[in-house]
């Protein structure tokens, strides 16, 4: 059973209140995906979501339309459903991040600043103190968003930044974060640090090359995460 309010006290918490109610509909739908409430191939039905979030019909259809959109919900021969990623859908989502992420790296080697540099350098360092202290994975996956931002920023090509992030609204299909796995977190991290030595030393290549190396890491990862879960995907 979903638990509504503390999906919406997370965007709250988050976002503020003062939001537009379809846009405040939208981000509670997406927190109870991402939070696993709601997994894939689970069907909504609109005047039960309509309730549970005391929203009327319009601002609702138009939060489910834009989802749609979005390629997080589908329609099928029964009603509207969370996405369910396919095993092929899933590679070929990291495939191309591996490519754009790649890109970023190279860029953010090529045209980072000092202070760019040193923002990444401290977030890297703060990192390491996370691990360290036994951060949870949810905080070490929040950390982890910070970094790849960071380059993305470093980067400097909005056009690079608008197509990741496109692409990154469907990763919350993917449920929990790689984090959960013990042996990921340092070599995480080790990836990581190797990304960021390359972006210091401004080698676009290696910066390249090894962002491509932790996202093919990072899918097997994933692909280990999923064929444990309840909702596996399928071909």
């Amino acid at each position: 059973m979903v638990q509504w309010s503390s999906a919406i006290k997370a965007v709250t918490a988050q976002y503020g209140d003062k939001m537009p109610t379809t846009q405040r509909c939208r981000l509670v739908i997406l927190e109870a995906i991402t939070s696993g409430q709601l997994p894939p191939a689970t069907r909504l039905i609109e005047s039960e979501l309509g309730s549970a979030l005391s929203v009327s019909r319009t601002p609702l259809r138009e939060a489910l339309a834009a989802l749609k959109a979005e390629g997080i919900l589908r329609h099928d021969d029964d009603g509207l459903r969370v996405r369910q990623l396919a095993w092929s859908d899933v590679k070929n989502l990291y495939d191309m991040r591996a490519t754009l992420e790649g890109m970023a790296a190279r860029l953010a080697a090529e045209m980072a600043g000092s202070a760019e540099r040193k923002a990444l350098s401290a977030i890297a360092t703060e990192e390491i103190t996370l691990i360290r202290e036994g951060a949870a994975p949810l905080r070490l996956a929040e950390h982890n968003a910070r970094f790849h931002a960071a380059i993305l920023a470093a980067a400097q090509n909005p056009f690079l930044a608008d197509a990741l992030g496109r692409l990154s609204r469907l990763m919350v299909l993917l449920g929990a974060t790689a984090y959960r796995l013990p042996e990921r977190v340092d070599a995480i991290a080790k990836e990581h640090e190797a990304i960021h030595k390359a972006i210091s030393n401004q080698d676009g290549n290696a910066a390249e090359q090894a962002m491509k190396t932790h996202l093919e890491n990072a899918l097997q990862a994933r692909l280990i995460l999923l064929s444990e879960t309840k909702h596996p995907v399928m071909d």
